[in-house]
């Protein structure tokens, strides 16, 4: 039986959880009020207009719905172009849902996100609130659950809600392995994992780098080296059995053998001598020869445009401080650059709303505007560094945690160089660029002296 004073210590905890399940619960009842308030009648490319009924349509949510059109017609291997052209994953994992009910589909999409955004900020913030990182739990916990762009995207067609809590999920049990430290669990942990990173990478192949690092130093702060070794291979036949299973539909299907053929035009898109390294540009790519299968053509566009950026180190560069500003930049403002027009936090998002009139459309993109969309971008980063900064100095777990979130925040902004700058491809990581963030905001709150707390530590 746990002592009185033992009892007293794990009090705050139980009630710090228990306080997180209330709240997540609450934001998943008024998203579920939210959700079967959407009406359909947006979109007339479908004959069943009951497919937005309580769903909103995100980035390229017409591709990914006519994608599971065909796959609600044909079956896994259908043939239409998109399926191989995008991942096909993402429409897959719609079309799994459909077999509960196709007339609900998209509403049952979106209850399904929504609640495993939810329960992924609760277990994310419960993990961390067990190390020595408590006080700075509610502050994290909050930051994400009520973050609007991420929260409410929970609710549109699109991959980012998903891998956004999946990345959630996978760091929370690592931190739950490396507190326990049980032999036996451990296998268990990083077999979920794997199967976790690999779904990510069904639905977004760029999250494969992600995946694969963070697994490596999660194992290697484990065992030692030989083992290390074989785990890894363990780790990577999971992780690649998802893409691999893509990779055999679109053979199938079309005689593509890729998990999907749009990485060499998107990189062209960035790329080139009139380039701006962003879509909202006038672009003629970078001029490559081409032959062979569309997956051939679109192997050559990538060898191409990365020996484009090696040829010419001086536009390469302007191109990668571009695709970085687009990447970090505002949803919406005079440094806005992406493909969030349907972010539905710009439907009530205050500064957008100012823009109604001219005046205060010249006060939004006028001097002041790009003063507070630099302050913005520029003050996001420096918390977001002096945030990992912080739990680097703390040594042992807390330096761990903050290796896995720089890796998954950096692999995607590093992918992004090499591809396209477009503030959407940060949705994924902001789970982890919010929880950085936190911990730097809350850090200057309390006079740049991390607020720590007794507690489990890795040693």
């Amino acid at each position: 039986m746990a002592s009185k004073s033992k009892r007293a210590r794990m009090a705050p905890a139980h009630n710090q959880a228990k306080n997180f399940m209330h709240w997540a619960a609450a934001i998943f009842v008024i998203k579920l009020l939210v959700i079967f308030n959407i009406q359909a009648g947006n979109i007339e490319i479908y004959a069943q207009p009951f497919f937005l009924d309580g769903i909103w349509l995100g980035a390229d949510g017409e591709n990914y719905l006519k994608g599971f059109e065909a796959l609600s017609k044909e079956g896994i291997f259908a043939k239409e172009i998109l399926l191989s052209y995008w991942p096909a994953g993402y429409p897959l994992i719609i079309y799994l849902i459909s077999l509960m009910g196709k007339g609900f589909t998209l509403t049952l999409l979106s209850i399904l996100q929504s609640a495993i955004f939810s329960w992924a900020v609760y277990y994310f913030a419960l993990q961390l609130s067990r190390t020595r990182l408590r006080k700075f739990a509610g502050f994290v916990f909050f930051l994400i659950l009520l973050n609007p762009t991420l929260s409410l995207n929970s609710i549109a067609v699109g991959y980012e809600s998903l891998t956004a809590s999946g990345f959630l999920i996978a760091v929370a049990l690592i931190i739950k392995d490396l507190l326990e430290r049980n032999e036996q669990s451990f296998i268990w942990y990083l077999s979920l994992n794997s199967v976790i990173f690999g779904l990510l990478v069904f639905m977004q192949p760029r999250l494969i780098i992600a995946g694969i690092l963070v697994n490596l130093v999660w194992i290697f702060s484990r065992k030692r080296i030989r083992v290390s070794a074989l785990l890894t291979v363990f780790s990577l036949i999971i992780i690649l059995f998802f893409p691999a299973s893509l990779i055999y539909r679109n053979h199938v299907s079309t005689g593509t053998n890729s998990v999907s053929t749009n990485l060499g035009a998107t990189m062209n898109i960035g790329a080139g001598d009139t380039a701006s390294g962003g879509y909202a540009s006038k672009w003629d790519g970078v001029p490559c020869n081409l032959s062979g299968t569309e997956a051939q053509q679109d192997n050559q566009r990538i060898k191409c445009v990365l020996q484009w950026y090696v040829s010419n180190p001086t536009k390469s560069l302007k191109l990668f401080y571009n695709k970085t500003q687009y990447f970090w930049s505002p949803w919406y403002g005079p440094l806005a650059n992406g493909t969030m027009a349907r972010n539905p936090w710009l439907t009530i998002n205050p500064v957008k709303n100012i823009t109604s009139n001219q005046e205060g459309l010249n006060l939004v993109v006028g001097g002041f505007g790009q003063l507070v969309s630099w302050l913005w971008l520029l003050g996001g980063l420096f918390l977001l560094i002096y945030g990992f900064a912080i739990l680097w100095r703390q040594k042992h777990l807390e330096r761990v945690i903050a290796v896995i979130a720089i890796i998954i925040i950096s692999t995607n902004w590093l992918i992004s160089l090499l591809s396209i700058g477009d503030h959407r491809f940060r949705l994924p990581i902001m789970g982890m660029s919010l929880f950085l963030q936190a911990v730097g905001l809350r850090t200057l709150f309390s006079g740049f002296k991390p607020p720590m707390v007794e507690g489990p530590s890795l040693r």
